[in-house]
């Protein structure tokens, strides 16, 4: 994998350094009908871990603690987009290595979004394929993210991997306050293959969105029907109040909605409720050109501080030596069925800054971002540093720094700390 790794570097170099020749051609000039391009990622990790915690041992059940772990990723991107008049056709598709002592997996190049989009006529397209939604305002995370996977508040701007789906967009210039229109259909179906992720029923999952600029302010509504997933409504906003400062918010409410509880003993509950969240955010950039994100997220349908004190006692439990078997198979059951998900719990602060070329360095810049469980007082902590200097290159380190007491959502996570160094060479 090293090997590997120095020679995808070493090409990566190379061609930014043939990029920086200088040429002349008058056809790239021209509208090109094909378009290719991607990225290389080699990513290095050196993880602090808990050796001693429930997580370590439902990730690693056959091996000693340990508290250190050195991981290795490289990952391909390839993307494309035929423009053919009316119709588009596009894909993006990635591949990658993941190595470390303990475990070692390829994942084969696979389609992450693509499909073809027809212009049927002024303001009005149709789509069939797998596409990445982005529903909401929220910069972290979302409340009204009813057709898509959920961001990784660490990496919001990371790509994500879409749901097959067919859609329908259509929209209008409108004189008046209400100076843009436009309306998104939606269907999504699963039927226990396509869109596994999403739900293994046998439904069409139809949803929509209407979206307006009213008054200067976006405004989208958004509806999903009962299906895989239960019945949603939502609605957000966005709005410059000046020329620095833009509010922003989101509002949800589920209905029949399933929360799962475990006991501290290992006794599952289901129930079914109604179940409403929001979110309320800014974004202001500093005289000293300094941006603030800073967002507080409610989820209704999430765990409360006690809840979760009881299942991580119970996993704490089943993984202690000597339990039950039958103790540490639920335990596994569980973890697998997405207990451990990021951002569990009901009340979450999140706040950012950033700056651009901090103390005159050209091309660079540096952030820092903070995650709030407001319930239990656990906290993750990520400061980060970026440079683009380089032709071709986005060189990023970001240090994550987890904390929190017993029993709570960042006090019992895998790793407690973690350094990651990624260069990423676009083409």
């Amino acid at each position: 994998m090293k090997t590997l790794l120095l020679a995808a570097a070493l090409a990566a170099v190379a061609a930014s350094v043939a990029a920086e020749e200088f040429t002349f051609d008058a056809a790239e000039f021209e509208k090109n009908p094909f378009e290719l391009n991607g990225y290389i990622e080699p990513k290095l990790e050196l993880l602090g871990l808990r050796g001693d915690s429930a997580a370590y041992k439902l990730a690693y059940p056959n091996e000693a603690a340990r508290s250190t772990l050195t991981r290795s990723t490289l990952t391909l991107e390839l993307a494309g987009k035929a423009n053919l008049g009316d119709w588009v056709f596009d894909a993006r598709a990635q591949a990658s290595q993941v190595d470390d002592a303990l475990t070692s997996r390829s994942n084969a190049l696979a389609v992450q979004e693509g499909g073809v989009r027809y212009n049927a006529g002024p303001g009005l397209t149709l789509d069939l394929g797998k596409r990445v939604t982005r529903w909401g305002k929220g910069y972290a995370l979302t409340t009204v993210g009813f057709v898509e996977r959920p961001k990784d508040a660490t990496d919001p701007t990371a790509s994500r991997e879409g749901f097959v789906m067919a859609s329908v967009d259509w929209t209008r210039s409108l004189p008046g306050s209400v100076s843009a229109i436009s309306f998104t259909g939606i269907l999504l179906p699963t039927d226990g293959v396509t869109n596994a992720d999403f739900g293994r029923t046998n439904d069409l999952n139809p949803a929509a969105k209407l979206y307006l600029l009213a008054w200067d302010t976006d405004i989208d509504l958004m509806w999903r029907a009962a299906g895989a997933k239960p019945q949603a409504w939502g609605l957000d906003f966005s709005r410059n109040v000046s020329s620095n400062l833009e509010v922003h918010g989101e509002w949800a409410r589920l209905l029949d909605a399933t929360h799962t509880t475990v006991s501290a003993s290992g006794t599952a509950l289901t129930t079914r409720q109604n179940a409403t969240s929001w979110l309320l955010g800014l974004r202001y950039l500093t005289e000293g050109e300094v941006t603030w994100v800073g967002e507080w997220v409610h989820n209704g349908n999430g765990a409360s501080d006690s809840e979760w004190a009881d299942t991580n006692q119970f996993l704490r439990t089943a993984t202690t030596p000597g339990a039950a078997p039958a103790l540490l198979a639920k335990a596994q059951t569980l973890a697998a069925s997405g207990l451990s998900r990021a951002n569990p719990g009901q009340d979450y602060l999140y706040v950012k800054a950033s700056v651009s070329e901090p103390l005159g360095w050209v091309y660079g810049s540096a952030a820092v971002s903070a995650m709030v469980n407001a319930q239990d007082q656990s906290w993750q902590l990520t400061p980060e540093l970026a440079y683009t200097g380089l032709n071709g290159w986005d060189l990023r380190a970001r240090l994550g720094w987890l904390h929190g007491a017993d029993l709570t959502e960042y006090g019992e996570k895998l790793s407690q700390r973690k350094l990651e160094l990624t260069a990423r060479y676009s083409f």
